[in-house]
């Protein structure tokens, strides 16, 4: 049975089909997104752990090599050192590399360099986590488990989707806790390459803004109900789509105040609809948008599903 939502999935996939169709991106355009993507994926995973840099202040660090008076140096590291984690993680999907022990390793020794004396070390004790439902394994599980979980991956016994695939491998990998800390960094870093393994683009990221929603439907999993946390993934990938082809495209973008007026639906169902996944929608700022295409398309399905209905 899928775990992914039916109508998100071919959002994705017709969106990747988009995408695809316009590669090789022109190096200035590919460069800008990089940059600017790689930014927004620093701020975002850090300030989702309790970093206190705020958006601006980590552009300039990794940008301008600005040190921000008055926050603390593991904050400033942690900046520094994902955009080098990020090159690793695109150096590993051109060479072909596994997801081993040693690339695991690795990935979590750059993103605590210098912030933690363990980086690059699982943990050597037991841990509890707290209001989770699960109990990690023991420390000297931590490497078979691990082991398991890299041979799981390689067979997707389930036959998963790529973006199922990489949901559950994150799911999987926080559950073993194989870290003191950094386990959820170095989670979203290993999903990308598994995503990007499968043609999706640099860099997949979720926002410090869905960190509610992203611990909710992690906690769910833990409880055996994968399908929210797996669609929660599947809307950062199509939201991920939609920046690089809104940047190739140039499509007519509406708020829901102006979709409203072009669809029989109103603004506050458009709204409901963006935010249960139902709708072909994205976020900036604060505010919701959707373009014109997708809401086209989002009609259509409609239409055409209660025409199925009446035959």
């Amino acid at each position: 049975m899928p775990l992914i939502n039916k109508r998100i999935h071919r959002r994705i996939i017709a969106k990747k089909e988009r995408f695809d169709r316009h590669r090789p991106l022109s190096p200035s355009t590919l460069n800008r997104l990089r940059a600017d993507l790689a930014v927004e994926y620093t701020y975002d995973t850090n300030a989702m752990e309790g970093g206190t840099l705020t958006l601006r202040e980590t552009r300039l660090i990794i940008e301008e090599g600005i040190t921000v008076a008055g926050k603390p140096l593991k904050d400033h590291l942690a900046a520094i050192n994902h955009p080098e984690a990020l090159g690793y993680v695109e150096e590993l999907v051109h060479e072909g590399g596994e997801i081993d022990e040693e690339a695991i390793l690795k990935v979590h020794r750059i993103v605590l360099k210098g912030i933690e004396s363990d980086a690059g070390e699982y943990r050597t004790s037991g841990v509890r986590i707290a209001g989770a439902t699960f109990t990690p394994p023991p420390s000297d599980q931590v490497s078979l488990r691990i082991q398991e979980l890299q041979g799981w991956l390689g067979r997707n016994p389930e036959e998963l989707t790529p973006v199922e695939l990489a949901a559950v491998f994150h799911h999987r990998f926080v559950q073993i806790h194989p870290f003191a800390e950094g386990n959820g960094r170095t989670a979203r870093l290993l999903m990308n390459v598994i995503l990007m393994r499968h043609g999706y683009p640099f860099i997949i990221n979720i926002t410090y803004r869905d960190r509610a929603r992203y611990l909710r439907t992690l906690s769910e999993a833990d409880q055996g109900n994968l399908s929210p946390f797996v669609d929660f993934i599947a809307l950062s990938v199509e939201r991920a789509l939609d920046i690089y082809l809104q940047a190739v495209e140039e499509p007519e973008l509406l708020t829901l105040a102006e979709a409203s007026r072009l669809a029989p639906y109103s603004q506050d169902y458009l709204s409901l609809l963006a935010r249960r996944g139902a709708l072909g929608a994205f976020k900036r700022g604060r505010n919701w948008y959707i373009t014109r295409g997708d809401l086209e398309a989002y009609v259509k399905s409609i239409h055409d599903k209660r025409r199925e209905n009446r035959a």
